[in-house]
């Protein structure tokens, strides 16, 4: 820190610096066949400076030109937006996002373990094509401000991805995937069985006509839908005047059963932080409780700008200046499981994937999506695929009537979701 002061040439109001090392190993399958493998290091700083209430950012990856980044970031100040807020000095450190197993990571049986997963589905399935993708990063964050915070942290991330298309010969094709994260190596094995059960069941075809049904997501999918209503809950969003809850916190929104949440802490994700990227303490809160809005995700500049209290949800490489960003969002369980919710489905839909989400209209909570991969639910059996079905309705208004939640939930990515059943949606056939 007395160096970052030393090289600031004038008088300023605050700044803080993070500098930022990591180094990750990726290995990637491509058509059952070891495709390549690389390691990569990459390390940088990143200081901000707030003088007469606006602030300068700059950056370098050059442990030697840090000084001129400082320079730059004084220099720009008078060009930069409005902030007048103040950083925060009771930073704390109660956790590391580390675990040293991270260090048992082989490349050699890595490449072993993804080759017997392949041949093993191969016998199962003659001519299917899987890709897979696996990595092991670990790095450092340090964070250091005009408050007197000086904190640094290591982290680590292990991820495996596997991905499977099977044409069939009357030229049906089935894409599906699974994937798994973690602090350290994770044992996948379970893909097999998971991948397996989906294509068998996709195998099998089944007609449902236009009208409304049923339908189950899975946690992977319900994430996704779930996604929509946490984009409007963010502090940029709504201080822009484009998310559908504008205004509305207090208001009851949603069904009784749905709560989401923001949870840094989460046990066992590898996304959990000590502290954000500005040095805010960090904690799980309620976004939603029991169908109530009651706030949104900020840092400290859309904090001020809201006139609310910032939420610990900075996030900032050392190239970037720091923006309100989710750290786990999760919907809270219900109880009733699974199986119980295909055993009371007379005829229905279980939507595995969708195609062509991201064309939703997230202003209003529509959205329209082809079903890349759902099963027909028939007298509390789950039969075969359903295809050329689209699904269409609008998120909010569904959260907001009858609505379902399971007491499993599954992580996905930094998503904690339970599975959920709507007893009403639309279904173009």
């Amino acid at each position: 820190m007395d160096k970052i002061l030393e090289s600031i040439p004038g008088k300023f109001k605050w700044f803080d610096a993070v500098y930022v090392k990591g180094r990750s190993t990726p290995v990637s399958f491509r058509n059952n066949r070891f495709h390549s493998l690389s390691e990569s290091e990459n390390s940088g700083f990143g200081v901000r400076i707030n003088r007469d209430s606006r602030t300068g950012f700059s950056y370098t990856n050059d442990s030697q030109r840090v000084e001129g980044a400082v320079q730059r970031a004084y220099s720009m100040a008078p060009y930069g937006d409005p902030e007048n807020f103040t950083l925060p000095s009771d930073t704390q450190l109660k956790f590391e996002p580390y675990d040293p197993a991270i260090e048992s990571f082989s490349v050699k049986d890595e490449i072993e373990a993804a080759e017997e997963f392949i041949s093993s589905m191969q016998k199962e399935f003659p001519g299917i094509s899987m890709d897979m993708g696996i990595s092991a990063s670990n790095g450092v964050m340090r964070l250091v401000n005009s408050e007197g915070v000086d904190l640094s942290y290591r982290d680590s991330y292990y991820s495996v991805s596997v991905s499977c298309v099977l044409v069939m010969d009357d030229g049906v094709r089935i894409d599906t995937w699974e994937g798994k994260s973690g602090l350290c190596p994770v044992d996948y094995s379970e893909f097999r069985e998971k991948l397996s059960d989906k294509i068998r069941r996709a195998q099998i075809q089944e007609k449902i006509s236009t009208g409304s049904y049923p339908v189950i997501l899975p946690p992977q999918a319900f994430g996704r839908l779930a996604g929509i209503i946490a984009s409007g809950l963010n502090g940029v969003s709504v201080w822009k005047g484009v998310s559908p809850f504008v205004g509305k916190t207090g208001e009851k929104l949603f069904s009784d059963s749905f709560t989401l949440a923001d949870d840094p802490l989460f046990e066992g994700s590898p996304y959990r932080i000590p502290f954000d990227a500005e040095g805010v303490n960090v904690s799980r809160k309620e976004l939603v409780s029991k169908g109530v809005l009651r706030g949104v995700i900020t840092d400290l500049k859309y904090a001020e700008r809201l006139g609310t209290e910032p939420t610990g949800n900075a996030s900032r490489g050392y190239s970037s200046l720091p923006s309100p960003s989710f750290t786990a969002v999760t919907v809270e369980p219900g109880n009733m499981s699974f199986k119980d919710m295909i055993a009371g489905v007379e005829r229905g839909i279980v939507a595995e994937q969708f195609i062509g989400l991201g064309q939703s209209n997230t202003l209003t909570g529509d959205f329209s999506a082809n079903l890349d991969l759902a099963y027909l639910v028939e007298n509390g059996e789950v039969k075969g695929r359903v295809k050329d079905c689209m699904m269409s309705g609008n998120i909010i208004d569904l959260l907001g009537g009858e609505v379902h939640f399971s007491s499993e939930r599954e992580r996905k990515g930094s998503a904690v979701m339970p599975y959920a059943i709507f007893p009403a949606v639309s279904i173009t056939a």
